[in-house]
Formats: structure tokens, sequence, C-alpha cells
């Protein structure tokens, strides 16, 4: 409700993936994920970025994220000692796949069947009021984890 008051507690994170994926709704009153300083530290560790959300920098998630890439050009190289786009694939470069269209390329069967399939198994079981299914499937619960997922505390830092 108040983005502005939010701190970013990404760190951990980066310091520990090699690829980060990232499909959020993000309000540019809220703070990046990391900052261009943060990618220059010798721990920041993420050397893949697919950033389905494509906002472009300055007003980023993402601050890597300086253009929408294509279809027919996905990926980018982005040097975060010089903040310039470069040739991918390199070693002290980071992969970028900013496709802002991206989610349109689903071939329209897959997602049918998709739906389909999400229809007939999985809306049944939100719509009871207890459901085995949706119970091994949730991972958190009023803010900590849950008995079958309990093993991620140390991860994630949640303890209830």
């Amino acid at each position: 409700m108040h983005p502005e008051k939010y701190h970013s507690s990404f760190e951990p994170y980066f310091q520990t993936a090699d690829v980060f994926i990232n499909g959020i709704f993000w309000d540019d009153r809220a703070p990046a994920f990391f900052t261009l300083e943060d990618m220059r530290r010798p721990d920041f560790r993420i050397r893949v970025i697919a950033d389905v959300t494509c906002d472009i920098a300055p007003l980023s998630s993402v601050p890597s994220t300086i253009r929408a890439s294509t279809i027919a050009d996905p990926i980018y190289g982005f040097d975060p000692f010089t903040n310039q786009e470069t040739t991918p694939h390199q070693p002290h470069v980071i992969d970028m796949m900013a496709i802002d269209n991206l989610p349109n390329e689903m071939p329209r069967d897959a997602s049918q069947a998709f739906g389909e399939q999400f229809i007939e198994h999985i809306l049944p079981e939100l719509l009871k009021p207890e459901s085995t299914v949706i119970e091994r499937a949730t991972i958190a619960e009023n803010g900590c984890l849950t008995k079958r997922f309990e093993y991620l505390e140390d991860y994630v830092g949640v303890v209830c």
C-alpha cells in the first residue's frame, strides 16, 4: 500500500542465484531489487536476467533493463561497469532477456490446454472449503512457512 516505504531485501539472493526471472507488477515508488552499484560488487552472482516485467531503466525494478529485446534478437549483454549494452555471453557481462511482448509468444494451443486442465483440476479444488491439493501446494500461510516447507526456514529467514 505504501511502496515508497519498502526496503529491498534481495541481497542474499543476488549473492547466491545465477539466474533471476522477474515477472512482477512493480510500482516506481518502490526501490529496485538491486542497484547498479550492487551489480558491480564481487559477490553479485546473477549472470542471466529474464525480465518479463520489462520496465525500462531508470524507472525499473531491474536497473540493467535498458531496453526491450525482441523475439528475433532476444538477448543483449549489459556491462555493469560501463552501464552500457554490449555483446552477451562474456565473463563480465550480465545477459539480459527483456522481451516486452513475451507473454504473447505462448502458443495458443498450449495456453488453451493449460486453461482446460486448470479449470478441470485446480478450480474445483480452489472452491472447496478444505482441499488437500491446495494444502500440499501452499508454501506459506499467514506469513509463515507451512509444515511441508519448513525446511526453507534458513534460506528465507522466516521463523514462526
